[in-house]
């Protein structure tokens, strides 16, 4: 198989495991947590009061707490950590109803086994600096009544690695269904998938989508704003 053969078959591997949790509904990406510089304190995330499975999950029955929980959750699915054994699993039980977990776990289960396998799970295994990012753009409250919502999100996935995987983003948009039980908001349903995606209008660099790793290294995530 050639290189370029090679290169194909990767990035069609990377969109068939993104496809897989666009359709589960949760965007995945979040990229390695760079460290703060020295003397600067990394901002606390919103609803970080409390954490299962590493997740925030203080978020209030109100609209504009589902909507910063789903993007919350969204980002959770998306860190390098979920591609430990048990990881996924872990932090799905903690912020799904009982009866979808079963089955947000299946249907991301293959596309993080395919990520694992593949060439992000190996560089993040040799140490090569991995960028996994999921970054929401907005989203629209579609219905709320107290102690059920549903949302609405579009943003990003950035995924590549500073080696072998040329950085690529993929855009989608999920709605979820979450519901307020045992004092947080957790995901009822989900539906996603790929779109809309807008026109590359930025001219590329001389290094390409690499470049986005060097940026990347300094940057650190906002919080949601109403």
């Amino acid at each position: 198989m050639s290189r370029r053969q090679r290169s194909g078959a990767s990035r069609r591997r990377l969109a068939l495991a993104c496809l897989a949790a666009l359709l589960a509904g949760a965007l995945l990406g979040r990229s390695t947590a760079p460290t703060p510089p020295s003397g600067r304190a990394a901002a606390p995330a919103a609803g970080a009061a409390r954490t299962l499975a590493g997740v925030p999950v203080s978020f209030p029955e109100t609209r504009l707490g589902a909507a910063e929980a789903a993007a919350a959750y969204e980002r959770a699915f998306a860190n390098p950590a979920i591609l430990r054994p048990g990881a996924l699993r872990a932090r799905i039980e903690a912020v799904a109803m009982p009866d979808y977990a079963r089955a947000m776990l299946a249907a991301n289960s293959p596309g993080e086994q395919r990520l694992a396998a593949g060439p992000i799970g190996e560089a993040l295994r040799h140490g090569i600096q991995t960028l996994y990012a999921a970054v929401p753009i907005g989203y629209r409250v579609e219905s709320y009544e107290p102690g059920r919502a549903r949302i609405l999100t579009w943003g990003f996935t950035l995924l590549g690695n500073a080696s072998s995987v040329q950085p690529a983003a993929y855009f989608g948009l999920t709605h979820t269904v979450l519901v307020f039980a045992e004092g947080r908001w957790r995901i009822a349903s989900t539906r996603g998938g790929f779109g809309p995606t807008p026109r590359l209008a930025t001219p590329p660099g001389p290094l390409g989508g690499y470049r986005v790793i060097d940026v990347a290294r300094e940057l650190h995530s906002y919080e949601l704003a109403p």
